[in-house]
């Protein structure tokens, strides 16, 4: 008997879940505005326009030789995932039988995009997939020397394109905005909101500096080695992430000890550890 893990059950049910909103956005605003975000999706509402085919037919017969391809490349466990992401997105595409939300085609791209990137955010981020482009940009990943993210765009445009010669160029440009959405809106899910800050500091005093930033603002302070490249000298360097509501704390607190430290603060999407988000659960 194979055992199941808490943690596969909660990345299951969050497929679910994000296949659900997803579908959600395809029958509330694309479909009925015949726009959408590329992929099997975009072919589907051509289909179902031109030859009255259900959406739901289409991404089941179109994706059914990638999941073959994705059991063939990636194994099981991934292939499974895939198996599941896109047969669920087939299923809640042909069971939610939602009205149109709105027929504004602007407002259906906004909200069709921002639909869509979440559900298929929570899909990723359960290291799931649906199938269509993601197995198939995956796939020119690995065999053309060019990223996931650049087959995908390629992919995608040409199905916008098809929006264009199917009904208009202003639909075309309208699921440009919805791609565009989707995408932020994926990224968003995936990496979460620039909740904090890294800082990188170069200072005369480095000991002082991180010491004050452990004990005033409570954060661990991780010390590099480096050189000057023009004088040659030893100037360690000083890398602490923290909250935003922190950040005005480490700045006074730097230059209260040296005026002329050399500071630069990045945006940090995702913090995995001590003092702030705990590590996922084991298998």
């Amino acid at each position: 008997m194979v055992a199941i893990s808490r943690r596969q059950v909660l990345e299951y049910g969050q497929i679910a879940v994000g296949t659900a909103i997803t579908a959600t956005g395809i029958n509330g605003f694309y479909a009925p505005n015949h726009i959408a975000d590329g992929g099997v999706t975009g072919v589907g509402i051509i289909l179902q326009y031109l030859m009255h085919v259900p959406i739901w037919l289409t991404l089941v017969v179109v994706n059914l030789p990638l999941l073959w391809l994705s059991h063939r490349l990636w194994g099981g466990r991934v292939g499974l995932r895939t198996i599941v992401g896109t047969l669920l997105l087939s299923l809640w595409v042909a069971v939610l039988h939602v009205h149109a939300f709105s027929h504004n085609v602007l407002l259906a791209a906004i909200y069709g995009g921002i639909l869509s990137g979440v559900g298929l955010g929570l899909v990723f981020r359960a290291r799931g997939t649906t199938g269509g482009t993601d197995v198939v940009s995956r796939f020119a990943s690995h065999i053309l020397p060019v990223s996931m993210g650049q087959a995908m765009m390629v992919i995608d445009f040409f199905v916008i394109a098809g929006f264009g010669v199917t009904f208009s160029a202003t639909k075309a440009m309208y699921s440009l905005i919805a791609l565009f959405i989707s995408a932020r809106a994926i990224d968003l899910v995936q990496e979460g909101t620039a909740f904090a800050r890294a800082f990188t500091i170069i200072t005369a005093h480095p000991d002082v500096v991180g010491e004050r930033i452990m004990s005033e603002i409570g954060r661990g302070v991780t010390r590099l080695g480096a050189h000057g490249a023009y004088t040659g000298e030893v100037r360690p360097v000083l890398y602490v992430v923290v909250l935003r509501s922190e950040v005005t704390r480490v700045k006074s607190l730097i230059y209260e000890v040296d005026r002329n430290a050399f500071v630069s603060v990045a945006n940090v999407h995702e913090v995995v550890g001590e003092g702030f988000r705990r590590p996922p659960l084991e298998e």
